[in-house]
């Protein structure tokens, strides 16, 4: 049996896969699995039977147990069920996740349990408040990719050698106009600021991971936040931060050939 064929068969019946996710990481008795499972003795004792012989579960001393292929196959599951709740909202049908790299595009699940915070009409701000408000909890250990420029940031970036900045170079390039040296276009101190082609938001707190795509036309979308606090979605924000951080060319670089073009 192939692998797809192998995860259709778990997912053709809920009592195969309850039980297959029952045993991840927990041995269980034969008499357990019929407590935990919604579902008749007998329909335990075959769902059982038929994962043994695709070979998802094993018998051991204790009970039952998933070997590494039902291991996987329970993973996969699992990423669906997040992939699931995470389309739930309109938000990924209406902005560019192509704008990601495709390596986080494929963890885009692990903010199965983020919250996307959406301005109104009546209140278009409410969104750069809300982001507003959870940088400075966060502040100094603050982490920022910025793809435009946003006075009510600006104002909470923290001039901290525990903060660090990501600009996309139009942005730099458009706060450097009537500029004319290096001395005057250096603002922060301490603040550690890197810039790279980037139409990507994010901010990282110890306790926050926020991300902004661009809509599915190429326009910046002030007015809509996903939000995360889980550990997942905080290490996926670091991840992502840390790719784009590893990618651009400091300040001082920039500012050099900047000047030195001019």
């Amino acid at each position: 049996m192939t692998d797809e064929r192998l995860v259709g068969f778990v997912l053709n019946s809920s009592v195969r896969t309850d039980v297959l996710q029952a045993v991840v990481g927990d041995t269980l008795t034969t008499e357990e699995l019929i407590t935990r499972v919604d579902a008749s003795e007998s329909a335990v004792y075959n769902a059982v039977r038929d994962l043994e012989r695709r070979g998802l579960v094993r018998s051991i001393d204790d009970g039952w147990d998933a070997t590494g292929s039902g291991q996987l196959v329970a993973d996969l599951l699992e990423q669906q069920g997040n992939l699931c709740r995470l389309l739930s909202d309109d938000y990924w049908r209406t902005h560019d996740v192509s704008a990601l790299p495709r390596r986080f595009r494929i963890r885009l699940t692990e903010l199965a349990d983020a919250e996307v915070h959406r301005g109104s009409d009546t209140d278009p701000h409410a969104v750069v408040r809300e982001v507003v408000d959870r940088v400075e909890a966060g502040s100094p250990d603050v982490d920022i990719v910025s793809p435009i420029y946003q006075a009510e940031y600006e104002s909470v970036m923290p001039d901290s050698d525990r903060a660090r900045l990501l600009l996309d170079t139009t942005v730099v390039e458009e706060a450097l106009t009537g500029v004319e040296d290096m001395e005057t276009a250096q603002r922060f101190e301490d603040t550690e600021i890197r810039i790279l082609d980037v139409d990507v938001g994010v901010a990282v707190t110890p306790e926050h991971v926020m991300l902004s795509l661009p809509t599915i036309d190429g326009q910046y979308d002030s007015r809509t936040e996903v939000i995360a606090t889980d550990d997942r979605a905080l290490a996926w924000g670091r991840d992502l931060f840390e790719h784009y951080w590893d990618r651009g060319i400091s300040d001082e670089e920039f500012l050099v050939e900047y000047f030195g073009a001019a």
